[in-house]
């Protein structure tokens, strides 16, 4: 069984930042304020703590070696190769044991396990893809090398879990990074975008807007093409007053709104839209004294005066 099956069942930690994770989760439990006791360790802890100790000791180059030759291997069940892809995601996470994939040869197997028939091989490799390439400008490059990103594209229009998992690989791979940015624009990533805030699903449209702030803050220059196919629009459309304590698609939608109107062009067709303002001022008297809401209400707050006060209309001229 694929150890993502058991929820219940916590995959026995590899890494200092594993081990870390579990002794955090272990002993949450103990947390709140109590006598202390001199309880001794029963022996069932015991010996799982010096198990997991013991396991952070091992070779990570020697893992990820078998976990490729796992995963190359033709009679290995696809439940064995979701188990190899997640043991190196527990890895990837430091930079560089990521390079160090790289250097073993553990890109080969990426283009396969993104082809692959198995969704669930699919989606932990475009999750391997993003821990790898998230802030991590050596394997960003290797990846572009690769032309992994028209690939990644492609699967946007995939089974909803694999299509975030796509989304994500992709913003990952392309934040903070000018180059991966360029290439991505160059082959229609602004459009992508924009598609997705418009007919995907809630998780995408958040990851969406997520990347759009991250582009237009990263790479300024991306903001007139993202104006000129009319982002501001299409964020104006999602925006609209809920009933909900919190709605991460609103906050994501309204921050990058924030990021867009930066520009004059953008200001101008925001404060220009009929009943946007009403919508702006509906959503602030919803988001006041909700702690959830503070982002939401602030960005709100944010565009109402940049688009529509009359003393930054002086100001700004």
């Amino acid at each position: 069984m694929a150890s993502g099956d058991n929820p219940d069942q916590p995959r026995h930690p590899r890494s200092l930042q594993g081990l870390l994770k579990f002794a955090m989760e272990a002993t949450k439990d103990e947390d709140a304020p109590r006598e202390h006791s001199m309880e001794q360790m029963d022996e069932e802890r015991r010996q799982f703590l010096e198990l997991a100790l013991n396991t952070v000791t091992v070779d990570v180059a020697t893992e990820f070696e078998k976990a490729v030759q796992i995963f190359e291997d033709r009679d290995a069940a696809d439940e064995a190769k979701v188990d190899a892809l997640e043991a190196c995601l527990e890895y990837v996470q430091d930079l560089d044991a990521a390079n160090d994939f790289f250097q073993i040869g553990g890109f080969q197997i990426i283009r396969p396990g993104l082809e692959s028939s198995n969704a669930n091989i699919r989606s932990c490799m475009l999750r391997l893809i993003g821990a790898m390439t998230q802030h991590n400008p050596f394997c960003q490059l290797k990846m572009l090398e690769m032309d992994i990103l028209p690939k990644l594209m492609e699967m946007l229009s995939d089974e909803p879990k694999v299509a975030e998992n796509a989304l994500h690989a992709m913003s990952c791979l392309i934040r903070h990074c000018d180059q991966a940015i360029v290439a991505f624009m160059a082959i229609g990533g602004v459009e992508c975008i924009l598609r997705c805030m418009e007919v995907g699903s809630e998780k995408l449209k958040a990851c969406a807007a997520f990347l759009t702030t991250g582009m237009v803050t990263s790479y300024p220059a991306s903001r007139d093409e993202f104006i000129k196919l009319d982002a501001v629009e299409i964020f104006m459309g999602i925006i609209k007053p809920t009933t909900k304590d919190y709605d991460p698609e609103l906050d994501t939608a309204l921050y990058a709104l924030k990021h867009l109107i930066e520009c004059d062009e953008a200001k101008q067709r925001c404060s220009s839209e009929e009943g946007f303002k009403e919508k702006l001022d509906t959503i602030i008297e919803h988001s006041r004294g909700n702690s959830a809401c503070e982002e939401i209400l602030r960005c709100s707050q944010f565009i109402l005066k940049r688009c529509f006060s009359d003393h930054n209309d002086e100001t700004g001229r």
